[in-house]
């Protein structure tokens, strides 16, 4: 039995990218590593049966399941997934459960760490899930900026240095990733915020613009529901949707969070700098 932990990874703002070799694709844009994250057990069967728990309750996890196949074809695994955060709010846990599964079968397979990042990577893509997750939580720190698209060494990825303590807000239910992505309309506001907030970022990375701009991305793209942008209205500090779900990131604290929202689902949280904690 192998155990890991990977750390979450939200995404701030964004640009999609696609290229003929998948492990150049997914998407620019900068985000913030999460100290909660997933944790993974995994044991290997005497079978070709793949078993996933996640939270505690048996899941197709379809993304995990594909990258597994990748890894390991034609072996049997229990596998049970914990995540610290609500899948589907844009805290990057599809990535970081699926990492910490693979982190585990190339442990138990004779693999290097990297063949799970990339199993992960191509997973998340071609099943619909985050398109930079697993290239941001690649990078060893707090703040990682997606410079160019795929994982490393094809996609290029660099840390501000900067670091943070954080609350996160749930304030609605999870958001379909595939179904956002795949409206014409969005897209198009999607790309073109994207990668006008990259150009600023990139030549200006301070906290201030880092949130400041996302705040723009997010109302450009259209992404907001109606609870997210109150919420960063009315918020202290600074704030920002979670891309892609129905949730902010702030550094207010819990408290000043828990007293203008009383109903939401609040964690707190710091930035966290490396990728794969593994044990057993």
């Amino acid at each position: 039995m192998t155990e890991a932990f990977c750390p979450g990874h939200i995404t701030l703002f964004f640009s999609p990218r696609k290229a003929g070799d998948i492990l150049r694709s997914g998407s620019v844009g900068s985000g913030i590593k999460t100290s909660i994250g997933a944790v993974a057990v995994v044991e290997e069967r005497h079978d070709t049966l793949v078993r996933i728990s996640l939270d505690g309750a048996d899941s197709d996890a379809p993304v995990t399941a594909a990258a597994v196949a990748a890894l390991a074809p034609g072996r049997g695994f229990d596998i049970s997934i914990e995540c610290g955060l609500p899948v589907g709010q844009g805290f990057g846990m599809s990535a970081a459960g699926t990492i910490a599964v693979g982190s585990c079968v190339c442990e138990m397979v004779g693999r290097e760490q990297y063949d799970a990042f990339a199993a992960a990577h191509v997973a998340e893509i071609e099943k619909g899930g985050g398109l930079g997750d697993v290239a941001a939580i690649m990078c060893q720190g707090h703040q990682p900026t997606r410079e160019s698209p795929g994982i490393p060494p094809h996609g290029k990825v660099t840390d501000s240095g900067l670091e943070f303590r954080l609350t996160l807000a749930v304030l609605g239910p999870p958001m379909s990733t595939a179904r956002v992505l795949s409206d014409p309309v969005t897209d198009v506001r999607i790309k073109g915020s994207g990668d006008r907030c990259l150009r600023s970022y990139t030549g200006n990375r301070t906290e201030s613009n880092l949130f400041s701009l996302a705040r723009e991305f997010s109302h450009a793209a259209g992404l907001e529901s109606v609870a997210v942008t109150r919420a960063l209205d009315l918020l202290p500090g600074r704030s920002a949707m979670c891309m892609l779900g129905r949730s902010i990131i702030t550094t207010a604290s819990a408290e000043e969070v828990r007293e203008i929202f009383p109903e939401a689902e609040i964690f707190e949280t710091a930035s966290f700098g490396g990728s794969v904690i593994r044990r057993g």
